[in-house]
Order: C-alpha cells, then sequence, then structure tokens
C-alpha cells in the first residue's frame, strides 16, 4: 500500500510556518504539533544525488539541522507505533531509533504494530529531523517494541522525542475540543497531555481521577508561537491505558474544587461544612471564601446540603434569616451549570464549588476531604 502527499498537502503546507513541527491548525489562534517540521516541504525537498542513502533512524538523527534541509534520499523499514491520517501523524521505529513521518493528506491510517518500508526525504524539525514527501508500503504485520518508562517531567524535558514510551501520574479531563479523547496526566508538578484518537465516551470518562500507566509515543504540544508547552502522548486506544488504584465508577461523584493558585490542598469535612454554613467566610489569610453552588434540585446541591442536614427549603431559610445577623456573611451564588462552576472557579481566586468528577478540568484544583480524593473508597462524599 503506498502514500503520496496529494496537491491538497502542498496546499496547507504553503500556509503553515516553517518554524513549526508537524502542525495541526485546529482551533483558532492554536497551533499544536509533535515537534517536528511540516513547512514549506519544497524549499528544500529536491533531492540531491550526491547525497547518499540514509538507511536507519539513527542516520537520519545523526545529521544537522542543516544538513537536514538538503533532503537526504531516506530508506526505512520499520515498525509503525502510532498513526493519525486526519492529523498527519505517523510514527516509525526501528533497531536503531525511532522517527515522525510526515502524512499529510493522507486519508488512510496505518494499523499501530504494522511492518512499514518509507521512501522519503530527511527535513529538519524542533528537536529532532523529520522524515517528509513519503511513500509508505505496508509489509506485513509486526509487533509494538517494547515501551520505555519515563515519569512525566522526563517527558516534558523532550529528550523521547518520537519514542514508544510509557509514564505513569493521574488522569484529569481536558479542554480541547478535538473530537478525540484528551486528557492531562499529571504527576506531581508535572503534567502532559495525552490524546487518543477516538471520539469521547463513557469508558474514558471514568478513567478520570485513575492512577494509570500509559503506553504511547511521546511528541510535543507547542502554543500558537511554536514555544513548547509541555509533552504531548500520542496513545493508539483506551486499553492503552491500564487503570493502576484509584478509578471510579461513579462519574458523578462529587468534587469539591477550587483556583489552582488557592495553596489550600484539603479540607476536613468540618471545614466544609463551616464554609457552607457561612461560619468560615475567609481561606488562610485575607482572601474571602465564595461559595458557589448549583441551583436547587442537583445533585450536587443536594449531596452538599445532606452535610449539614439540611434541603434546600430550610438552607435558602438558612441564610435568609443568618443575613440579618451580626455574623452575616455572603449567601452561596447559585450557579446553572457545572460548566459555569468550572469556569467561575478558574477566574476567582477565591471561589469553591462542587461539580461531578467527571467534569472537573485542568483549569480547577480538586481538594482532597478529609484527606481523600473522589476516587478513593474512604472519600466522605457521597
Amino acid at each position: 500500500m503506498k502514500y503520496h502527499n496529494s496537491p491538497q498537502t502542498s496546499k496547507v503546507q504553503s500556509h503553515v510556518a516553517t518554524s513549526h513541527a508537524y502542525v495541526c491548525d485546529l482551533r483558532a489562534g492554536l497551533v499544536f504539533v509533535a515537534t517536528i517540521l511540516v513547512g514549506s516541504i519544497h524549499a528544500f525537498a529536491q533531492v540531491q544525488p550526491a547525497h547518499p542513502t540514509l538507511r536507519t533512524v539513527r542516520a537520519v538523527r545523526q545529521l544537522s539541522n542543516t544538513e537536514a534541509r538538503n533532503a537526504y534520499p531516506v530508506e526505512l523499514e520499520g515498525i509503525a507505533t502510532y498513526s493519525d491520517a486526519e492529523w498527519g501523524l505517523l510514527f516509525l521505529n526501528d533497531d536503531t531509533g525511532a522517527i515522525y513521518v510526515n502524512i499529510h493528506g493522507v486519508n488512510a491510517s496505518i494499523p499501530p504494530g504494522s511492518r512499514i518500508h518509507v521512501s522519503a526525504v530527511t527535513g529538519p524539525g524542533d528537536v529532532g529531523n523529520v522524515l517528509v514527501q513519503p511513500n509508505v508500503r505496508v509489509l506485513g504485520q509486526g509487533s509494538l517494541p517494547s515501551a520505555e518508562y519515563k515519569t512525566v517531567a522526563e517527558l516534558n524535558a523532550f529528550s523521547a522525542d518520537s519514542r514508544f514510551v510509557e509514564t505513569r501520574g493521574v488522569l484529569w479531563a481536558n479542554d480541547q475540543n478535538w473530537k478525540r479523547i484528551c486528557f492531562r496526566i499529571v504527576d506531581g508538578k508535572a503534567s502532559a497531555l495525552v490524546v487518543i484518537p477516538t471520539p469521547n465516551n463513557v469508558a474514558a470518562k471514568k478513567l478520570v481521577g485513575a492512577t494509570v500507566l500509559v503506553h504511547g509515543v511521546s511528541g510535543t504540544h507547542l502554543d500558537a508561537s511554536g514555544k513548547p508547552v509541555s509533552a504531548m502522548l500520542f496513545v493508539n486506544r483506551l486499553e492503552d491505558i491500564r487503570v493502576e488504584g484509584g478509578a471510579t465508577q461513579n462519574t458523578d461523584a462529587p468534587a469539591v474544587i477550587v483556583n489552582r493558585n488557592n495553596p489550600t490542598s484539603t479540607l476536613s469535612v468540618a471545614d466544609l461544612r463551616e464554609i457552607l454554613l457561612g461560619k468560615r467566610q475567609y481561606w488562610k489569610g485575607s482572601q474571602k471564601i465564595v461559595l458557589l453552588l448549583p441551583n436547587g434540585g442537583s445533585p450536587e446541591r443536594t449531596t452538599a446540603l445532606r452535610l449539614v442536614n439540611m434541603d434546600d427549603t430550610s438552607y435558602t431559610q438558612y441564610w435568609t434569616e443568618r443575613s440579618g445577623t451580626v455574623e452575616g456573611g455572603d449567601a452561596p451564588a447559585a450557579v446553572s451549570s457545572s460548566g459555569i462552576a468550572l469556569s467561575l472557579v478558574a477566574e476567582s481566586p477565591g471561589a469553591l464549588a462542587i461539580v461531578p468528577l467527571a467534569e472537573v478540568r485542568e483549569s480547577v484544583k480538586v481538594l482532597r476531604i478529609d484527606g481523600h480524593l473522589p476516587n478513593d473508597a474512604a472519600y466522605p462524599i457521597h
């Protein structure tokens, strides 16, 4: 099976900044890449007969950035570790290393684990050299290489470009609207994107908050200016994410969220009750607590009021009476949806809200309650 760049590909490439890697301009002002130049290939893609043909990934990688621009001819055989035709991504692994092949314009995917032959020319990339103008033939089925373990922090050092790796961390939902499953994997202070070329689904939502081991290909997420932001892990299937602990079967488990810059990481149930009753009005220091609760009737509001042994009517009456006392305080602000609550918490340093765990995004922080997260069996809020 052969794949060639189409005229449409050239048209797309002519509109992409040459300083970027394999570029997927999916939303206005955002560019997502895995450290590979798409660029204006015709500026360097004329094969120079005097150059020797390169037959290993190592030989391509050893070229300088300037040499790679000279379009050395390449003939490689190896294993396809990841392929996404819509995003123009193909990664190849041979016995000497791993590399990205630009297949923009190709409307067919190559199954992971396929043995492939690639005829191409070299091109420069942001982290390592790449292959462009490929002719790809599927030779048969092989097997994926053993994954090399890297911490999320090591992936963010961009030292594993294009390699098949595994990493460990906690999965959180991500705000990107890419028509794909998208998580952010967090390990301590380090985090990276995880992308699976499948529409989001219930099974994926159940992984939110779980500690997992993920297998995939390491790439890089660049911002619109071409600056590396974090690692980006390309995962073939949801089954390539193995749960090691903390997965919840209840995607509606209530999560108590605050602004990411809030230094508080844990509250006791007693602390939370005090906040719900307006008896605690400030975080440590002088930052005022802004309590956001859903409109009446929502499961999250019912759960919150259960902590103070009230229903919606008695809670409303409580705050009506309290507002006329010396203690006073501000009644909770009502929000019409979890999405609005998430946005307000992300923008308000003192805000606190209760939302379904499955809807938590990286823009907010989930608090531990009595030392437990929502996916822990001992979590005290139900």
